[in-house]
């Protein structure tokens, strides 16, 4: 599940913490929420091995097709594959849908390109791969077996995703008309009520070296501890992005403290 390809201040986005202690529930996630990633660079044994040591993952030998699964405790949390074509390497995010085909269709109908028609992935569920007017990637999911990343909160985890707009009126109509999603001027971006990712202006260069306007960051118990041991780790800091890393295989990623879930056997006073 990787897409082709086509950035701001790595402000904490969203977290994803449900609040709930199931592990099940911690992986599945509402329709039109963001629902599972994957990194496509051009050396996998690399950012295998660095978010393997930087966020305690267990990363799964490649499939045929070198895809990775990355998990926590058992939990799937990511994968990593080879780089499907050419530039930069890029974090790819899943939308999660009950009907994949209609929101292919919806995404076309608007104005947007399908790259990848849906396609089954075996039982685990279907992939279908979009492009904006603008030139922003996004995956669909529509779940099997396979119901999505865990999102429990704590380190190793999916904290939230950041979206860079470079044209905010007519990318918020085509988010709008296409997921249903509303683009807030307070940096949000959300779906019937519900945070799905946050947002800031900025402009992006196009073509094959375009960065990915997509920021994925990663859950961490403490920031400033897992910031130094990336650097130690072979990432670098981004020069023209306050707070993003960029991995040992060239993906630009961000880390964020989040609290821990709240204990639900633990009753209010």
């Amino acid at each position: 599940m990787t897409t082709p390809r086509t950035g701001g201040p790595a402000t904490v986005p969203v977290v994803l913490n449900s609040g709930e202690h199931d592990s099940e529930r911690l992986a599945e996630h509402p329709v039109g929420n963001m629902c599972w990633l994957d990194l496509g660079v051009n050396d996998p044994d690399v950012a295998a091995s660095f978010y393997g040591r930087l966020l305690n993952w267990t990363v799964a030998a490649p499939d045929e097709s070198g895809y990775r699964l990355a998990s926590l405790r058992g939990h799937l949390v990511a994968a990593i594959g080879p780089a499907e074509d050419p530039g930069i390497p890029y974090w790819t995010v899943y939308v999660r849908t009950a009907d994949i085909t209609a929101s292919v269709n919806a995404v076309a109908a608007a104005g947007g390109a399908v790259i990848v028609p849906p396609t089954p992935a075996g039982d685990a569920g279907v992939s279908a791969v979009v492009r904006d007017p603008h030139g922003t990637p996004l995956s669909f999911w529509q779940p099997g077996t396979h119901r999505g990343t865990y999102a429990s909160g704590e380190h190793g985890t999916l904290a939230g995703i950041q979206l860079r707009i470079d044209a905010p009126e007519d990318q918020r109509a085509f988010l709008r008309t296409s997921l249903g999603w509303r683009v807030r001027s307070n940096g949000t971006i959300t779906y019937r009520g519900r945070t799905v990712a946050t947002w800031v202006p900025g402009s992006t260069t196009s073509g094959p070296n375009r960065p990915s306007p997509w920021l994925v960051a990663l859950s961490v118990a403490d920031r400033a501890a897992a910031i130094e041991r990336a650097l130690e780790l072979g990432a670098s800091r981004c020069a023209d992005r306050p707070g993003v890393l960029i991995d040992p295989a060239g993906a630009a990623f961000a880390v964020a403290s989040t609290p821990p879930s709240p204990d639900p056997r633990r009753r209010k006073p």
